[in-house]
């Protein structure tokens, strides 16, 4: 006996995790652009501690591999990248439909330049490296998503810093 309600056009519907107070960027996936190790591995942990799935890319190469296989809702790119710069994949998702609904950039160089080059390319943020704290992580993420994405009611804020 078939118990299914739905109308044949019906959506099944899946669970999708919602963000908390403690966990404000649940239900996101975060594709991490970024050579160097010890950064990748802060920003996972970051994603991670924020509810957030994380995809990793060391390279131009591998995050367009990534890129044709997942559609993250985050992306942070680091510009300084050992097959070439990171500007030319985030003008490449800034200019993609659809796009990535945050695109931020991330540099250890000097910060005004590279956040100045960042935007100029469509990034929507930047990330100075090394990021000090989860909470600036966070927030940086936040103020660029969607209304309809975003956690509802206030928000925890760690003071610590990394």
């Amino acid at each position: 006996m078939d118990t299914d309600t739905r109308r044949p056009d019906e959506e099944i519907p899946f669970f999708q995790p919602v963000p908390t107070v403690d966990r404000p960027l649940s239900g996101l996936t975060v594709l991490v652009v970024e050579d160097s190790r010890f950064a990748s591995e802060a920003l996972r942990l970051m994603c991670l501690r924020s509810g957030a799935r994380i995809r990793r890319a060391d390279c131009l190469a591998s995050a367009h591999r990534h890129l044709n296989t997942y559609r993250p809702s985050v992306a942070v790119v680091d510009l300084g990248l050992p097959d070439g710069s990171g500007l030319s994949l985030i003008d490449e998702m800034h200019r993609s439909s659809p796009r990535v609904p945050v695109l931020l950039a991330t540099s250890g160089a000097d910060r005004q330049a590279a956040a100045t080059s960042a935007m100029a390319a469509g990034a929507d943020g930047f990330l100075p490296k090394p990021v000090d704290s989860l909470t600036a992580f966070q927030t940086e993420i936040l103020r660029h998503l969607p209304k309809d994405m975003q956690p509802r009611g206030p928000r925890k804020v760690d003071t610590q810093f990394v």
